[in-house]
């Protein structure tokens, strides 16, 4: 007598795989709404952050000031020379994110918070808090006499 050919799946084991798939997703939807706005809080701190450290290296090496400009929903990083000159494009919070408790000096110029950092690597007291939906806030804040960025 002949074996037959074992290799391959039959339709009942490829309908069982896709039903654990299926229970699986179901599953997991639920879990996504509750976990993005704290995703898009810590993504927005850190580009925020970023931007600040950003300010802070460019103020040391091109010996200038620079800043960064905070309106209600977005940012900016600004160039002094004289008067101060935008760099690139404001920068918009992901949806569901805001600022909240901007304690930087208002620039008059530009009529915004404003964080500056000197050629010495100094900045300007302050801190800014974000905020998602759900209530959670996370805080930047730089220490005047080093510059340091810093995320509470």
């Amino acid at each position: 007598m002949k074996k037959m050919n074992q290799k391959g799946i039959t339709i009942i084991e490829l309908v069982v795989v896709m039903v654990i798939i299926a229970i699986g997703a179901v599953l997991l939807v639920p879990n996504i709404g509750t976990w993005l706005p704290n995703y898009r809080l810590r993504s927005a701190t850190r580009d925020v952050v970023s931007t600040l450290r950003t300010a802070q290296m460019k103020a040391v090496s091109t010996n200038s000031p620079y800043g960064v400009g905070f309106d209600a929903n977005s940012y900016q990083l600004y160039r002094s020379s004289g008067s101060l000159i935008p760099e690139g494009s404001p920068v918009n919070l992901p949806s569901g994110v805001q600022f909240n408790n901007n304690t930087f000096p208002i620039n008059g110029d530009l009529g915004k918070h404003f964080a500056q950092f000197n050629p010495n690597s100094t900045s300007s007291p302050g801190g800014v808090s974000l905020l998602n939906i759900k209530g959670t806030q996370k805080r930047i804040t730089l220490t005047t006499a080093t510059g340091r960025v810093r995320i509470e």
